[in-house]
């Protein structure tokens, strides 16, 4: 892998920061407010980086089918907080059935969080928060299947699923593991301790955050290979990793992290290949950018304060 072949955005409202091949170049007005398209660079550097939303309202947990084709993610208010179940409106799933139109269909109302789709991109799980109470649910972008799958632990969360099988995380005996269970609730397994599963897209294997750090589990062996380290000094900074997911031929594994960049940390996004070899920052600036998701042809979703408010962008990128 070639650090030229990345193509870097980190954009703000009037000025954006550009990481290419270890060069720094600025961008003034880096978007055309009329088509969302990049203006100003050559489009074999930086492919079609765009914001796909504009309403200003924040953003979370965004997951994108694997055709890449339609979204998923939670609208929150300023006062969403995972733990208290005082707003249950305050964090609710939308949709959107195109990714190149921002046209929004909410899904589930109540204070739901956490969606991730199957591989069909029509049904999907989530968590659902109920009298204190979580529970993983499957629906369908339809609508009218909604299915309780079980409750787990305590704050089940960040499920990912491929061929009906889940891989989440909640509180068990007050530390937090690692499950895999069957979309109908049979096949309970606790695989140890993390957080942040995501599968594999065609292999028994997942990847998951352990001790601040990126690691890959292969659910046949139980082997366990930590593919990113955060040392104990970065720690120390506030420094950790989050949010692995493999591009969709497994060759690539995208994340982000908390860095020293800017005025102070800032979140960024980072890809490595699948050994955990040549790792190459994405994203630079004083800005964050969180949740990456991956869908077809390398073309990466995540969320970004760019521009002041908490929207959702994508850009595709060459990674070979």
């Amino acid at each position: 892998m070639k650090k030229s072949k990345f193509f870097v955005m980190a954009a703000g409202a009037l000025v954006a920061v550009v990481t290419l091949g270890g060069c720094l170049s600025t961008l003034s007005d880096p978007l055309s407010e009329e088509t969302g398209s990049i203006i100003g660079f050559d489009a074999a550097s930086l492919r079609n980086l765009t914001r796909i939303s504009d309403d200003g309202i924040d953003k979370a947990w965004l997951t994108v089918s694997r055709d890449g084709q339609k979204l998923l993610y939670c609208e929150q208010s300023a006062e969403f907080n995972l733990f208290a179940n005082s707003k249950r409106e305050s964090s609710r799933i939308m949709y959107l059935r195109d990714v190149s139109v921002f046209a929004k269909t909410p899904l589930a109302e109540s204070y739901t969080y956490s969606p991730a789709f199957y591989e069909n991109g029509t049904s999907f799980v989530y968590v659902l928060l109920n009298q204190g109470y979580t529970q993983l649910v499957k629906d369908s972008v339809p609508g009218g299947g909604r299915t309780v799958i079980t409750s787990i632990g305590q704050w089940d969360n960040h499920p990912s699923i491929r061929e009906s099988m889940i891989a989440c995380d909640t509180y068990i005996n007050n530390q937090r593991q690692i499950v895999t269970l069957r979309d109908n609730g049979t096949g309970l397994t606790i695989r140890g301790p993390g957080s942040q599963p995501s599968w594999h897209p065609t292999e028994n294997k997942l990847l998951f955050v352990k001790d601040e750090s990126i690691w890959e589990m292969d659910t046949e062996t139980t082997r366990q290979t930590r593919l990113h380290a955060v040392s104990d000094n970065e720690r120390t900074e506030g420094m950790w990793a989050g949010s692995p997911s493999y591009t969709g031929d497994g060759n690539y594994i995208v994340f982000v992290k908390r860095v020293k960049a800017g005025f102070g940390l800032r979140l960024h996004l980072f890809v490595m290949d699948c050994e955990g070899n040549n790792l190459v920052e994405l994203t630079t600036g004083n800005i964050d950018t969180w949740m990456p998701t991956v869908g077809a042809g390398n073309r990466i979703f995540f969320l970004s304060n760019a521009g002041g408010k908490i929207e959702i962008w994508s850009a595709f990128v060459t990674l070979d």
